[in-house]
């Protein structure tokens, strides 16, 4: 028995439309003009040909992943399994390749669960645009051979305790045992930066973080209050907390007051949830993110007020929430 195995993710076959041959206008009689056509012939033909226009005007449905993107996959799975040999297995599922310290069947089951379940929920949700490059992701069934893997991207030690993700090399890295919420918190940057890669911190790291406690469905994921909710509360009850439109303006995110920011920023976004504004939102915010001062002018607009009404209101909002373990 091999100790990787290459799995191929099912691909919904593309398909064409095939327009439809023009109707025939009635044969003339040689050498004159012939017959004008009744009124019912004429409205059949023109029917017909504009059937035929809009069957040729249609977009070609694309198959995805394209066949060079999974082969891209399953040279990545060789590489892996060349490098690791017996030490771990290796499934496909283009565009992801999963690698990990245990039994294919149990890697096979994180990987649908908290890697394409999740993807899936965000490509309907969210974004238009799918990778075109391999995503690879290091799963650890405990904490030592997690941070001996992660000693190659912090020779010094120090790595995050439950995982992380390098865009530079597309790969997820975790210790899968602590929970798949920070699988699903990478693999949300993994995957936007496609969709929308210029899009700022507050909002990258707000989004995904409301993805490390959720519940996925086919068509979204809807987040669920975590353990960043008290320190937020905390500092709400405090008055310590940033102003709103600092948090969205400017761009200091990992700076002094990450960890207050990381919870600000996901407990936003979960206010747009619960206004059912966070679709609309990330869809405009897309296109209008440009130019100083437009995550402010994204807000307004969809919240249809001034962030100075919106705070408040989010504020008191977040202060009704609670989080038990």
């Amino acid at each position: 028995m091999k100790h990787w195995i290459l799995c191929a993710a099912v691909v919904v076959a593309a398909c064409s439309t095939k327009p439809d041959a023009p109707a025939k206008a009635p044969a003339r009689p040689a050498g004159g003009v012939g017959p004008a056509a009744s009124g019912d012939s004429a409205a059949a033909i023109q029917k017909a040909v504009a059937v035929s226009a809009a069957a040729k005007a249609a977009p070609a449905v694309v198959k995805y992943p394209s066949a060079a993107l999974t082969e891209l996959c399953h040279k990545r799975a060789a590489d892996i399994a060349r490098r690791y040999g017996k030490k771990l297995n290796v499934v496909v599922h283009p565009p992801f390749v999963v690698a990990g310290d245990m039994s294919a069947a149990r890697l096979d089951s994180h990987a649908r669960a908290s890697i394409l379940g999740p993807a899936r929920a965000m490509w309907s949700a969210y974004f238009d645009k799918k990778p075109d490059k391999a995503i690879t992701a290091f799963l650890f069934a405990g904490e030592k051979n997690y941070k001996l893997h992660a000693r190659q991207d912090y020779p010094s030690g120090g790595s995050p305790y439950y995982g992380y993700y390098t865009p530079a090399r597309q790969t997820m890295v975790m210790n899968i045992n602590t929970g798949g919420g920070t699988l699903v918190h990478e693999l949300t940057h993994a995957l936007i930066v496609y969709d929308f890669p210029n899009l700022p911190t507050w909002f990258n790291e707000g989004l995904a973080s409301l993805h490390e406690q959720c519940q996925i469905e086919k068509d979204g994921i809807t987040g669920l209050t975590n353990w960043r909710l008290p320190a937020l509360q905390a500092a709400i009850k405090a008055r310590k907390l940033r102003p709103l439109a600092e948090l969205v303006t400017k761009r200091d995110f990992y700076g002094p007051l990450q960890g207050l920011n990381y919870a600000q920023g996901r407990y936003f976004v979960m206010y747009m949830q619960h206004k059912g504004l966070l679709v609309k939102f990330y869809r405009y915010f897309r296109e209008h993110a440009s130019g100083d001062g437009a995550d402010i002018r994204a807000i307004e607009h969809v919240f249809g007020q001034k962030i100075s009404d919106i705070e408040p209101a989010f504020l008191a909002w977040t202060m009704t929430l609670k989080f038990g373990r």
